[in-house]
Order: structure tokens, then C-alpha cells, then sequence
């Protein structure tokens, strides 16, 4: 549209996405505010944060969509040798069984967490490794 403002040619989403764009390219924000059509430098301010988190949370989605993709495999591959490992006694088959299991417990954070205990001694001895201690001189 030939005459119009940012404001009127962009939706709200790509005037945040380039807001940030500008942001990274290292413009200030009352340039942004003046190049996207935001009213001052707070609200290009906060568009760019919506921007961030809307940035964050399409990532997470798509970790998310990922992990259920591995788990459907893990699950395919699980039941293509479900049977040969208990019926048949298969020990490979068992096995392939087994990694899947612990693959999926991991992706989904059903593992339950490793303990570690710790004396509470603190100790002071410092070894240099890789280093002649004499060179050093």
C-alpha cells in the first residue's frame, strides 16, 4: 500500500518480530519506536520482550514436538521386537527392548535422579596435570 504507515502495512506480530530484528542489529530504541510506528522507545520496549518470549516459547513447542516424534519411534521400534524378546527369549531383541525403555524414560524425565552423597570435607590439595611444575620457574 503505497502512503501507509508501518502501523497499517504490518500485523502486530511481525512489527515485534522486527522491532527485535532492529534491536539485535543494534538500533536504539526510540529508532525502533520511529521505524515500526510504536508510539514511544517503552512500547517498542515491551514489544520486543513479547517478542523474546513469543521466540522462547515457539522453541519450546518445538522441542516438545520433537520429543514426541522420538517417542513414537522409540514405541514403533519397541514393539517390532516386543515379541522375539519375550516369547522367543531373543537376547539382542531383549536388549533393543531394554535401551528403548530407558531412551523414552529419559526423554520424558521418568528416570528418577541420581543421589550423591558428599562427606562434607573440603580439601586443599591442588594437582597441575599436564604441566612440569619445574618449567614453571
Amino acid at each position: 500500500m503505497r502512503g501507509s504507515s508501518p502501523r497499517q502495512t504490518l500485523t502486530a506480530a511481525e512489527r515485534r518480530h522486527q522491532a527485535l530484528a532492529l534491536q539485535i542489529a543494534g538500533a536504539d530504541l526510540r529508532h525502533i519506536a520511529a521505524t515500526i510506528g510504536y508510539a514511544n522507545a517503552s512500547a517498542a520496549k515491551a514489544a520486543i520482550d513479547r517478542a523474546i518470549e513469543e521466540s522462547i516459547a515457539r522453541e519450546h513447542a518445538e522441542i516438545d514436538d520433537l520429543r514426541r516424534l522420538e517417542v513414537m519411534r522409540l514405541d514403533r521400534l519397541q514393539a517390532a521386537f516386543w515379541g522375539k524378546a519375550v516369547k522367543d527369549k531373543d537376547k539382542k531383541a531383549a536388549d533393543i527392548v531394554l535401551k528403548c525403555i530407558n531412551a523414552r524414560e529419559r526423554l520424558q524425565g521418568l528416570a528418577a535422579p541420581v543421589q550423591v552423597k558428599h562427606s562434607g570435607e573440603l580439601t586443599t590439595e591442588y594437582r597441575i596435570v599436564g604441566v612440569d611444575p619445574d618449567e614453571l620457574v
